[in-house]
């Protein structure tokens, strides 16, 4: 139900999901009539100190979202508490989140990817804008509106510019989406948020995350190797994302796209690089620019030219000129007709003459007296016949002349083009020659100088193996002797807890059982210690119950590892009423008495074993039902127990204590048999463990 102060302005019309921290309502602000989803949580009781760091976060979110208004971001219209609950009222983002769609398998095509992860980057630039660093960006907290808007959600864990809500150490976040600097507990800005962009964006291109497995796998993972690229995973993703990708992910913040709107702009270049295919002959069409053939000689192929789409006028596509029709042979020249006709009447004109003359001589008949005068006198014919044949033969010599001239030209020509021919082909093969010597001098050369490379490359790589050894050799020195250190470290990092620890040369055991909450402390002080995330092993069993005061107090007395003695539950937790309590006891490596105390969270505690003799490295069974003896049962108060099982080389009490009897009591009885123990020169070691009790599994 709606807390009252906010019943009246919002109507309640159903819920849209509830989980242990709280309900979140589907409502209607009565006065504007708008559709609000409002998140309630309980407040958590005094003394609380995860439910007030929870509780912090809630506030923080409304802080966080309630400062930012954006498109792009689930907008917070009011927040309030009371002594029981606290509440966000927000908007309602009708539709599922991209995790929903990539849980189904579904695949995005590019332009869709780019479509998400643009709007994802632009409410990022806003909120970086304005001081705040989400840290948790996920799938989950992306919500797809029906309209296909991209909506930012939960601020629950982000960071307000110059606030001091998180300290060195301190990890907080979903592990596959964290930077390196997060996961090493690394005060973190708003680059961490580009990495966790950048994880996504590579889920959205092959379906998969580059980092996965546990939290020390993928934290070993995320600090010192890289991923896949995507094109290698995904046959449709474009080879221009995977250098945008492996920016988003470096593992220096300062190698990343320093801001969110850097890395929305190469994601555009990626996908508009990927468009055209980069061995495109450059005169092939342009998908998006108009193709314009520009006029060219007639000799030469028009070549296109591409228009800016966004040029004022209209731009139209026009084919390339056609080449110009190739002019027509001229005419074969006709014989001058007219000249040579006209020759000939001349000739037939000269002939007639000559006739006329040879036929009027003295053989014939004599000439009438009216054509004497127009005769031609004897000596002049043969005058004009004498010139006649003087100028053929004129004609006839000069023609020779000319014909061995021409030849002598001609003859002159053809020994030149010859040997201006000679001459080139001698020269082309000279410089053929030359160029066959330089290309082979070149070869030897560049041989030489890849040969000397090599040798310098395998030198220099040889020496980096041998560095890389002797480093290899220094850091697991040093780790041999920070693990046991780092070991002590985390025995005594946390309150409340009685944590043991083993090490090998190369890795660290802690185990124990600690307060809820308090694993976070052993992290930090073995993190302090330099030591890699991947060689350590926790085995903590946490609690919640009234047990600190035990612990504190049989701390000091915790031996080292293989001087404590080992205890196995035999049986399944949590036990149910009924079963029966069995344990097997492995005693250390000398003779000692061993006792069994059972706390319970009523404030009682239980002797099982009171006192019992064993010898060095014996395996105690404990609680098998034997003769009169039924076995210890389980019955109520149920809850969370613990068992503490002491080995001491003397009696600890100087006389029977009770079956049963109040803690404090106890406690203040075995605090001074550990003390006169000890100041006997006595050894006591002790081991706890954590029994989980319920009415019925």
């Amino acid at each position: 139900m709606l807390p009252n102060e906010i019943a009246g302005k919002y109507e309640l019309r159903g819920t849209l999901g509830a989980g242990a921290m709280g309900t979140v309502y589907d409502a209607v602000d009565r006065m504007i009539e708008r559709r609000v989803a409002i998140k309630v949580v309980k407040r958590p009781p005094p003394g609380d100190p995860e439910g007030e760091e929870a509780h912090g976060r809630f506030r923080r979110e409304a802080q966080a979202a309630g400062r930012l208004s954006h498109n792009n971001i689930v907008g917070v219209y009011d927040y309030g508490e009371n002594a029981d609950s606290a509440w966000i009222v927000m908007e309602l983002v009708e539709a599922g989140s991209l995790k929903d769609r990539l849980d189904k398998k579904e695949r995005f095509p590019v332009a869709e990817i780019v479509r998400v992860m643009e709007q994802v980057l632009a409410a990022l630039a806003y909120s970086h804008g304005r001081g705040v660093v989400h840290r948790d960006i996920k799938p989950a907290n992306i919500m797809l509106a029906h309209d296909g808007t991209v909506k930012m959600a939960d601020f629950g864990i982000a960071r307000l510019e110059n606030s001091s809500m998180t300290q060195v150490g301190t990890i907080m976040g979903t592990p596959s989406y964290m930077a390196p600097e997060q996961l090493r507990g690394e005060t973190v800005d708003a680059r961490a948020d580009i990495w966790a962009a950048g994880v996504m964006l590579y889920q959205l291109l092959t379906g998969e995350k580059p980092f996965d497995g546990g939290l020390a796998a993928l934290m070993h993972k995320a600090l010192h190797t890289e991923p896949v690229p995507p094109s290698q995973l995904s046959v449709t993703t474009p080879r221009a994302f995977d250098a945008v990708v492996a920016k988003a992910l470096a593992k220096r913040p300062e190698d990343r796209w320093p801001t969110a709107i850097a890395f929305a702009e190469a994601i555009r270049n990626a996908a508009v690089a990927s468009a055209v295919p980069a061995d495109a002959p450059a005169e092939a069409e342009d998908s998006e620019a108009t193709m314009v053939a520009v006029a060219r000689p007639a000799a030469a192929a028009a070549a296109p030219r591409l228009v800016d789409p966004f040029d004022a006028a209209p731009a139209v596509a026009v084919p390339p000129p056609q080449p110009p029709a190739a002019p027509a042979p001229p005419p074969k020249r006709k014989a001058p007709v007219a000249l040579i006709a006209g020759g000939g009447v001349a000739a037939l004109i000269a002939a007639g003459v000559a006739g006329f003359l040879l036929l009027s001589g003295n053989g014939g008949q004599p000439v009438p007296p009216d054509q004497i005068a127009q005769a031609v006198p004897q000596q002049d014919a043969e005058h004009l016949a004498s010139e006649q044949r003087a100028q053929e033969e004129a004609a006839r010599t000069a023609a020779e002349q000319r014909a061995r001239e021409q030849q002598a030209d001609q003859a002159r020509a053809e020994a030149q083009r010859q040997a201006v021919e000679q001459r080139t082909r001698e020269e082309a093969a000279r410089l053929q020659a030359a160029r066959e010597d330089s290309d082979r001098a070149h070869r030897q050369a560049e041989q030489a100088r890849l040969e000397a490379d090599q040798r310098a490359e395998a030198a220099r790589q040889q020496q980096q193996a041998e560095a890389r050894q002797e480093e290899e050799r220094r850091r697991a020195e040093r780790l041999r002797a920070e693990l046991p250190l780092a070991g002590a470290a985390a025995a005594s990092a946390a309150p409340c807890s009685l944590l043991t620890w083993t090490a090998t040369p190369t890795t660290l055991t802690v185990s124990g059982v600690i307060r809820r909450g308090g694993e976070a402390a052993v992290r930090q002080a073995i993190a302090a210690r330099g030591i890699p995330p991947e060689t350590v092993r926790l085995q903590l069993s946490p609690f919640d119950g009234p047990y600190c005061q035990v612990l504190d107090l049989v701390r000091p007395v915790a031996a080292v590892p293989e001087a404590a003695p080992q205890v196995e539950l035999l049986g399944t937790q949590p036990l149910a009423k009924g079963e029966l309590l069995r344990m097997e006891v492995a005693m250390p490596p000398a003779p000692a008495q061993l006792y069994v105390a059972y706390f319970m969270q009523s404030g009682e505690v239980a002797q099982l074993v009171a006192s019992r003799p064993e010898q060095a490295n014996a395996r105690a069974r404990l609680g098998d039902p034997s003769g009169s003896f039924t076995g210890w049962e389980v019955d109520e108060p149920f809850g969370t127990d613990l068992a503490l099982v002491f080995a001491s080389d003397r009696s600890i009490f100087p006389q029977r204590r009770p079956v049963v009897e109040q803690a404090d009591a106890y406690l203040s009885a075995l605090a001074t048999g550990i003390r006169q123990a000890q100041a006997q020169g006595g050894r006591v070691t002790v081991r706890a463990m954590i029994i989980e009790t319920v009415q019925r599994r």
